[in-house]
């Protein structure tokens, strides 16, 4: 008895570390920058990313469908917008479908559900990473998604390009903005995992141009990509492991001319990858087996 209850013991140490997901804070490829976008596709994010390709840069999208006026759900504009950021190697990841997590465990997971159904149908793909609206998502939630498989991203860096209130204008929001980032720059930290939103014209037009063309970031060696390079995990972006680079890489199967609706997403699609946290289970299992093999000599 006394060995059957160590085993109990090591085995639910194990599953409390294996249910236990964190929010990604940090890029661990040296020399990275990841610049992230929340709350699109708008009327801004294509013009976005033809201005990241001619500069040789990778970002990543936390997109939702169904915010503002027009949604993305209704617009084919910033669909087409979303699938040309896709096709071209940037990252495209969820940010939920209303930008809301709810408290119901199973309205969250239909949440998930309809932005990845609408990320899907543009694109062609399926994402395996999320980023909480606000940030907000602690123990549970952090939990649920990684029992469905996804990658939880936050941020390291937050120049807060959304507070134009707190600035008094657009003009001084991006002062404010760039010195937060300056200030973060000097410190030249193996990497960076930026927070900004295309839905800002100054935040597309003003902003990530600055830590583009004038921080001198590039000279000094980083490279910009999209937050699963920055992380070693390239091929994980989406559940179907593919990766583009350019328009000219396009996979026949992704293109769509249709209009994807609110009605065309309400199919049932789980995320559940076998991921290194599965595998970091396997020790505490061998570890139980082998104690309880010696407390039965």
């Amino acid at each position: 008895m006394k060995c059957l209850y160590f085993v109990y013991v090591v085995l639910a140490l194990a599953l409390t570390n294996f249910s236990s997901a964190v929010k990604i804070r940090q890029c661990t490829e040296s020399k990275t920058i990841a610049l992230t976008f929340d709350d699109g596709p708008r009327e801004y994010t294509k013009g976005l990313v033809e201005y990241l390709l001619k500069n040789d840069v990778k970002a990543t999208f936390f997109t939702i469908g169904k915010s503002g006026t027009p949604a993305a759900i209704d617009s084919p504009e910033f669909q087409e917008a979303m699938k040309f950021a896709h096709d071209n190697g940037m990252q495209i990841a969820s940010h939920t479908f209303e930008h809301k997590i709810s408290n119901v465990t199973e309205e969250f997971r239909e949440s998930l559900d309809k932005q990845d159904a609408f990320i899907e149908k543009v694109t062609g793909d399926k994402p395996k990473y999320f980023r909480a609206p606000g940030g907000y998502c602690e123990a549970e939630c952090q939990a649920l998604l990684d029992s469905w498989g996804y990658r939880l991203i936050h941020w390291e860096v937050d120049p807060r390009d959304w507070d134009v209130a707190s600035s008094g204008s657009r003009e001084q929001r991006v002062v404010d903005s760039i010195n937060i980032i300056k200030k973060a720059f000097e410190e030249e930290r193996d990497s960076y995992l930026i927070l900004l939103h295309d839905i800002h014209v100054h935040s597309v037009k003003e902003i990530a141009p600055w830590i583009i063309e004038k921080s001198g970031m590039k000279e000094k060696g980083y490279r910009f990509v999209t937050v699963a390079e920055c992380l070693g995990d390239k091929e994980g972006m989406y559940t179907s492991g593919k990766t583009y680079e350019n328009i000219n890489n396009i996979n026949a199967a992704n293109s769509t001319d249709e209009l994807v609706t609110e009605d065309g997403n309400q199919q049932n699609l789980i995320s559940g990858a076998f991921s290194l946290k599965q595998m970091m289970f396997l020790p505490y299992l061998c570890l139980s087996i082998m104690m309880s093999f010696l407390f039965t000599m």
